[in-house]
């Protein structure tokens, strides 16, 4: 089988990590062809060039878009709808005689994957990775009836969590839905224990964006630090929005956090858990959280906000710790602060429902079986 894949950004974030962890395996499994197209050069297309994975780079058009006032987002609609349609022109005359079996879209913001695969004649798959309304605040350029039609028309959307899929079955009943969760490659827990010395270091690992909720975060510690709960320190490990990084670190200097650092972008995410000791999930709807699992699978708690499907990755008591306000954030950082042996305890518990639940090999394995029922036409 021929498979076209789309993503819309050229970095390793989460979405694009996923991946390429399922290209490779498909790679290395010799029975399909893969091939991706990507909006620019970067670091995926380093990653894809060392493993001799094929790519064309073309604007990819998302097709939806952060809304804000009527007047900006409907001329950002004419633009948007009208690069759409040259994208996909420049798509199918490329790739219209090169035999695509199938079109794998990345992410629900990609809408030129469903279009383009109707105009091929072959079969698509949809991975949707996020809340696009309720966590980025997106909204569709094109009638809610066309939006419907290509989400009816996939021959599966592949949802990430049973919260994505709760949300799609809810907005789309007649679509064909299927929950894979994401995987991690299985790694094993360092043979030596961290030393249990201070501070206790959190990391927090996100794109820098106001519903990633740094920011409250960020208060939560400076609230600890007025009432000398302890010695800890943080890391923000992500790069992201530049006004909302300008307000963060703002708000470290006013409140004189010193213990608090913004890392920026870190491409090697498991260096960085070997020096931590709690792995903080604060993001509001979250799809599902990656890094959940890589804190896990590096033998760390998670302190996650009880939101989207981080409920489904941490057992609250068991392998982390869920809260719903600042208050829970607060009681849940004291706890971690002040207890080693349950710190222990709740990482090991982790890494083994993360090696149980949420490996890269069963995600693989699981979307292989997609690729070979919707090749035989099974469950059309």
């Amino acid at each position: 089988m021929r498979i076209l894949f789309i993503s819309h950004y050229d970095n390793m974030y989460g979405a694009n990590r996923a991946l390429l962890d399922l290209i490779l395996g498909l790679k290395q499994e010799g029975k399909h062809e893969v091939i991706l197209v990507l909006p620019a050069e970067g670091e995926m297309t380093e990653r894809l060039k060392e493993e001799g994975v094929e790519y064309f780079v073309c604007g990819v058009t998302q097709w939806q878009a952060i809304y804000r006032e009527p007047i900006s987002f409907s001329r950002k609609r004419k633009k948007r709808l009208r690069a759409l349609s040259e994208e996909i022109d420049l798509l199918y005359e490329h790739f219209k005689d090169r035999g695509i079996d199938l079109v794998h879209s990345n992410s629900s913001v990609i809408g030129s994957g469903a279009i383009l695969a109707e105009r091929l004649g072959c079969r698509h798959v949809w991975h949707i990775r996020e809340f696009a309304a309720e966590h980025y605040g997106m909204r569709y350029f094109l009638p809610s009836w066309q939006v419907q039609h290509y989400y009816y028309a996939a021959d599966r959307l592949i949802v990430i969590s049973d919260a994505l899929k709760e949300k799609y079955e809810r907005e789309y009943p007649s679509a064909k839905i299927e929950r894979i969760y994401d995987g991690v490659e299985k790694r094993s827990l360092p043979e030596q224990e961290r030393e249990e010395v201070s501070p206790v270091s959190f990391v927090y690992v996100a794109y820098l964006f106001p519903k990633k909720q740094q920011l409250e975060l960020l208060k939560a510690f400076a609230e600890l630090k007025e009432e000398n709960a302890g010695d800890f320190s943080l890391v923000l490990a992500g790069g992201g929005d530049a006004a909302y990084e300008k307000k963060l670190r703002s708000f470290i200097k006013r409140k004189k956090l010193n213990g608090v650092r913004l890392a920026g972008f870190v491409s090697d995410v498991p260096a960085l858990l070997a020096d931590s000791d709690v792995g903080i999930m604060a993001s509001d709807h979250e799809g599902f959280g990656l890094v959940t699992v890589e804190y896990m699978l590096s033998g760390l708690p998670v302190i996650g906000f009880d939101s989207g499907a981080t409920p489904e990755i941490v057992k609250d008591g068991e392998t982390g710790i869920l809260y719903r306000d600042r208050e829970g954030l607060k009681n849940a950082l004291k706890t971690l602060i002040r207890d080693a042996k349950q710190r222990k305890e709740m990482g090991h518990a982790g890494y083994r429902r993360a090696v149980q639940m949420f490996s890269g090999e069963a995600n693989t394995a699981a979307i292989r079986e997609l690729y070979r029922s919707l090749d035989k036409g099974e469950g059309e």
